[in-house]
């Protein structure tokens, strides 16, 4: 009965600590992020040529008991570790002036959960290669059409928008100023019908900080997934709970 009760103990810790560990990235006030997939572009914001790389953004140890992905929303600035999350709807906007007004960040959450590589692998990390031209297109026509909504937001956008010299956003015609345009018109049809409003699945979040660049961040359809380490040490804790409960049959 002894060896028993101290057998339920070790399980008993073996799980507290798993549930510790995996509460731990919850309590970090900031993430770091990894990027993968990049590709140069050359746009202009007000006027003013900036030659860019777009890539998605990525979590390679999770935060807050799930993985993340990202991209940018502030063309700007450059991209610096680590940001600091917060409420998207406290977010004021990106670093140009005059100020934008009339943005909608769940238009550029709705474009990562619909078109970006990152929601894909969220649900199977292995399912994209991120070394290749298809990807790398994907990757650079979200974040133009993400861009173009950020920056040149409008009630209706159309295929041409990406491209329109007269906006504050624009960039050159290319495969993925096209793509981008097929993005944006496809979110404006979504709009059309429901009036509006913007349904999204994961959870997302802006970091608003004046020394490096804004990124809108999301769990996308993959919302509150544990991490894989989260999930090891459960599986482990189980499996000992198993072999107790195994070895009590044969005994009796």
């Amino acid at each position: 009965m002894v060896r028993l009760r101290q057998i339920r103990l070790v399980l008993v810790g073996l799980v507290a600590l798993a549930v510790l560990l995996a509460a731990g990235p919850a309590l970090a006030d900031t993430m770091n992020l990894a990027y993968r997939g990049n590709s140069n572009v050359t746009v202009w914001v007000d006027g003013v040529k900036k030659n860019s790389i777009t890539a998605e953004f990525y979590t390679p140890t999770g935060y807050q008991d799930a993985m993340w992905f990202g991209y940018c929303v502030d063309p700007l600035q450059n991209f610096k570790n680590p940001i600091t999350p917060g409420d998207p709807n406290a977010w004021t906007g990106p670093e140009i002036s005059p100020a934008v007004t009339g943005f909608n960040w769940r238009e550029a959450a709705w474009l990562m959960e619909n078109y970006a590589p990152g929601n894909d692998w969220l649900s199977d990390p292995g399912s994209v290669n991120y070394s290749s031209s298809a990807v790398k297109l994907a990757i650079q026509a979200v974040q133009l059409a993400i861009w173009e909504v950020t920056l040149d937001p409008n009630a209706t956008y159309s295929a041409s928008d990406i491209t329109n010299t007269s906006g504050r956003f624009y960039t050159a015609s290319s495969a993925a100023a096209t793509l981008a345009g097929t993005y944006l018109v496809a979110l404006s049809e979504y709009k059309t019908l429901t009036g509006g409003n913007i349904d999204l699945s994961g959870e997302y979040k802006i970091n608003d900080q004046g020394d490096r660049q804004d990124l809108v961040v999301g769990t996308g359809g993959a919302a509150g997934a544990p991490e894989p380490a989260t999930m090891l040490l459960m599986a482990s804790a189980l499996a000992l709970g198993g072999g107790v409960l195994r070895r009590r049959r044969k005994r009796a």
